[in-house]
């Protein structure tokens, strides 16, 4: 969810705290907090933009009133559009005042006032705990980008292109653009495992997605394997080529369009491979995002 607050010059955070920050999967990961003196809960995902994420219902109680500068976020084609505040948040002890992001015709998320990245917040370590730990459990570190508007994320080259890897407690399911999808598809050996279906995406969006699964598991961060994602079939593809089906006739002519969006080359991890992990810890000193996870096997 790639945030952008119009012509406005970006807040950045104060240094973290030396404190440490436990987010419980019973508890649905989230935190007590207050704006402008008013009790708020906020759900946190590693995956989150640099600003805290409201519910249209949580504005509406708070009684804020949007600022002169708009907010929109994008997926795929879809644009959406909503305002922004700047307000008085306390978190952990810390009182700052922070710029505040919501959309005009929908919810953030269900259960909480809204949302916020683990990086954006005054703690020394954020630990998302998932569960006990997993047989065969190893710690996978990967070093950490962060930019307000797209949230943490994972950094790589592969092949001839720049990838992000983000990780993501909302997400049911591994998703990758179209882009993405096309560039590991000719590089791991991907190939379609089901039809493409429609699926909402996030803030109830609803794309087409495919399942494609890898024969060689992509290595992130050298270690971390993924081999089954779902593919966004119609978002930022570019140029290049999804697998083709695998009956297809070889004598058959396929008639391939140019894409008008540029190919973008993003990857959700979600809970289909974060169910392997006991927890995620992010170290805001370091910049280190740590996975306590079990491995599927390479192949």
């Amino acid at each position: 969810m790639r945030f952008f607050v119009m012509l406005a010059a970006l807040l950045i955070a104060g240094p973290a705290a030396a404190a440490d920050l436990v987010v419980e999967r019973t508890a649905d990961f989230t935190i007590d907090a207050t704006i402008n003196g008013q009790p708020v809960r906020l759900r946190v995902d590693p995956e989150t933009s640099g600003y805290i994420i409201l519910n249209q219902a949580a504005v509406r109680r708070l009684g804020l009133r949007r600022s002169l500068l708009g907010s929109a976020t994008r997926i795929g084609p879809v644009r959406l559009t909503g305002g922004s505040k700047v307000a008085e948040v306390a978190i952990g002890g810390v009182t700052g005042d922070r710029r505040l992001v919501w959309l005009e015709d929908r919810e953030a998320i269900a259960g909480a006032d809204g949302l916020i990245g683990p990086a954006d917040m005054p703690f020394g370590r954020v630990t998302f705990d998932l569960g006990p730990p997993r047989d065969g459990e190893a710690a996978f570190v990967l070093p950490m980008q962060f930019e307000r508007s797209f949230g943490l994320y994972h950094g790589m080259r592969i092949g001839e292109h720049d990838f992000r890897f983000q990780f993501s407690l909302t997400k049911p399911f591994t998703l990758a653009t179209a882009g993405a999808g096309a560039a590991l598809a000719g590089l791991q050996e991907g190939a379609w495992t089901g039809e493409a279906v429609d699926q909402v995406i996030e803030l109830g969006v609803v794309r087409p997605v495919r399942p494609l699964r890898l024969a060689r598991p992509l290595p992130v961060g050298g270690r971390f394997l993924l081999a089954d994602l779902r593919v966004r079939t119609g978002d930022n593809r570019g140029n290049l080529a999804l697998p083709p089906e695998p009956d297809a006739d070889p004598d058959e002519v396929v008639v391939t369009g140019r894409s008008r969006q540029r190919a973008a080359f993003v990857v959700h991890v979600g809970l289909d491979r974060l169910e392997a992990c006991s927890s995620l810890v992010w170290d805001n000193q370091t910049r280190q995002l740590t996975l306590n996870c079990a491995s599927p096997p390479a192949v």
